[in-house]
């Protein structure tokens, strides 16, 4: 199989999925192309993928999916047997059927799946739950997966490959779409960041505390990216969930899980 580009193609709110998915491609080839579907105005467009080509293609998983906003995003790429690596970044509690789900969207997409892996990102609620990861040792060790990529790949042909991942068929039942209402402290500035990194503009651009609860995905990026942190959960929603997130997964340092198609 011949490689001639890597893209890191992610959507990534709080910027864990990014670092995950940007270490894994740089271990493959070390010059890649960035494919941020973050952005509303990003997603609407489509892109597609040449059979000498890799996609690195990462997901953020909300409840043991990828989020609605997610699986959108990919039904935009679109592949000619192209080979692709799945990444579900989850916060410390489980991945259930993201990877599954992903496998088999993309394979709808025609990508090929050759390798993938459930990886740890810091849970959106709070920054108690995996703070701080990916650290320096994950985004090695996820540099480490591509490295490993590349030169098992280099030998064989896409059709050898037979991706299998852990999950369950029909996928578990996603949860309540509502949205998560903020507070706007007075410390608030009014520098409109919260409108800029919101990845469903569910933030007006006329006021920060004006919000379309239909369209918020409760990812936090607009409270954990807020240079004042001025935007507040009320009745301790976070610090409670967060409390409760520690005594249910907040045990030792769990390691990536990797796949691999051969």
């Amino acid at each position: 199989m011949i490689i001639n580009k890597v893209t890191a193609a992610y959507f990534s709110p709080t910027d864990t999925t990014r670092k995950t998915v940007q270490a894994i491609a740089g271990g493959i080839l070390p010059e890649i192309e960035n494919l941020d579907l973050t952005r509303p105005e990003v997603r609407a467009e489509h892109y597609t993928f040449e059979a000498d080509e890799m996609v690195v293609v990462g997901a953020p998983v909300y409840g043991g999916r990828i989020p609605l906003v997610s699986y959108e995003a990919i039904r935009h790429l679109h592949g000619k047997c192209t080979p692709v690596v799945i990444a579900a970044v989850y916060g410390n509690r489980d991945f259930d059927d993201a990877l599954l789900e992903m496998r088999d969207l993309l394979s709808a997409q025609g990508f090929i799946p050759v390798a993938a892996g459930a990886f740890i990102g810091e849970h959106s609620f709070g920054n108690t739950v995996a703070a701080g990861r990916p650290d320096r040792i994950d985004l090695y060790k996820c540099a480490d997966f591509g490295r490993q990529i590349y030169f098992w790949c280099k030998d064989v042909t896409v059709g050898q490959f037979a991706l299998k991942v852990p999950g369950s068929y029909p996928y578990k039942a996603r949860g309540p779409q509502s949205g998560l209402v903020h507070e706007i402290s007075a410390d608030c500035i009014h520098c409109m960041h919260c409108v800029d990194v919101c990845p469903t503009a569910a933030i007006s651009p006329k006021s920060p505390a004006i919000k379309d609860m239909s369209l918020c995905i409760k990812c936090q990026a607009c409270a954990k990216k807020c240079p004042k942190g001025a935007r507040i959960v009320p009745d301790n929603f976070v610090e409670n969930m967060s409390a409760r997130l520690m005594e249910m997964c907040g045990e030792a340092r769990k390691d990536a899980k990797l796949y691999f198609g051969r």
